[in-house]
């Protein structure tokens, strides 16, 4: 088989969208062919049109390209199309944290998808909520596909700690989930209950005001889980919202891949995970209690991060890249029987 793939490669998303799974098929030992594209400029069709399939990350960025995927399927490809974010259910306040303007637009854009999307053979998405949001708008073969992570990312060991650490890996726009759970009287709570506990954060800063919480702003992809394994408890905490709805789970992964036991609201992709996955769901209003009991039990968060470890390890992208390959086959295949 060969493979192109169009993606914007500073997005961290399509690292585990695009970037990995290529790689996956590139081991098993399918020709790719990458593109990556700078913003608002057309995808590149003559570069792709002897490939049997082209995998496309948030077809949005080839805006000013109407007719690729007209283009990719007069030469004989099929095309198949990613997204993970229903940018068009970003709730309002979301623009405190995004450049002026680019809510609005995101939007549209996303609107815009929708319609391209149905021109697709293949649809992927890590979101059972945008599997639905794909079909009502026409789209075929839609595949829910998770975001798999390497293999190296399991290989991390804590490098030790003072006390013990709640952490919390998030972008700035997490603060609204904050806002919404009252997250911030809890974590105080339990910073004044208990001395030798710290609350560090990546990404998102809390705001609390506390000499036991620390922010680090950013640490690049391919450390982050070495980082997130000097965790004790990890957080993944969002309001019922439908943009939250449509969010992967991959943050829960990530923390699995790092040995660290974590706690979840039961909203979108994170409602079928649970203690076979090394996590706890937590409705609204229970997160004190829930992390008061994973604080007092040292045993448990073991027996969790074990859990973790072991989920993580058989669902790398190495082990799950079959799921990828089937769905482009099968996208093949149809597009050579109706020739």
């Amino acid at each position: 088989m060969k493979i192109g793939v169009a993606y914007i490669n500073e997005q961290v998303n399509s690292f585990y969208r695009a970037y990995l799974p290529m790689l996956a098929m590139h081991e098993r030992g399918h020709e790719v062919v990458e593109v990556l594209q700078a913003r608002g400029t057309p995808l590149p069709v003559e570069r792709l049109a002897d490939c049997e399939i082209v995998h496309i990350h948030r077809l949005l960025l080839t805006e000013d390209d109407d007719d690729c995927i007209a283009r990719l399927r007069a030469a004989g490809v099929a095309v198949a199309f990613d997204d993970d974010d229903d940018t068009a259910a970003a709730p309002p306040e979301l623009e405190r944290f995004v450049a002026e303007g680019s809510l609005p637009r995101a939007r549209r854009d996303f609107r815009r998808v929708l319609a391209r999307a149905a021109q697709a053979d293949l649809v992927t998405t890590p979101s059972e909520d945008l599997a639905d949001r794909f079909e009502a708008a026409g789209a075929r073969n839609v595949h829910v596909i998770d975001n798999y992570l390497p293999g190296a990312f399991n290989r991390v060991r804590p490098q030790g700690h003072e006390g013990l650490v709640i952490g919390w890996h998030a972008a700035a726009e997490h603060a609204l989930d904050v806002e919404a759970l009252g997250l911030r009287a809890v974590l105080l709570t339990l910073l004044e209950r208990h001395r030798d506990l710290h609350v560090v954060t990546i990404g998102i800063d809390l705001e609390l005001g506390h000499p036991r919480c620390r922010r680090e702003p950013h640490v690049p992809i391919e450390r982050l889980t070495q980082r997130l394994a000097d965790f004790d408890v990890g957080l993944v905490p969002l309001a019922d919202t439908p943009f939250n709805r449509g969010r992967s789970n991959v943050k829960a992964r990530e923390y699995a891949a790092a040995g660290v036991p974590w706690l979840a609201s039961p909203v979108g992709a994170y409602a079928h995970l649970g203690p076979d996955e090394g996590g706890l769901l937590v409705e609204d209003g229970e997160w004190l209690d829930a992390l008061e009991e994973l604080i007092a039990g040292r045993r448990e968060r073991g027996r969790r991060a074990k859990r973790a470890k072991a989920w993580a390890e058989r669902e790398t992208i190495w082990n799950m890249a079959g799921v990828w390959e089937r769905a482009f086959l099968d996208a093949i295949a149809a597009v050579r029987a109706a020739a």
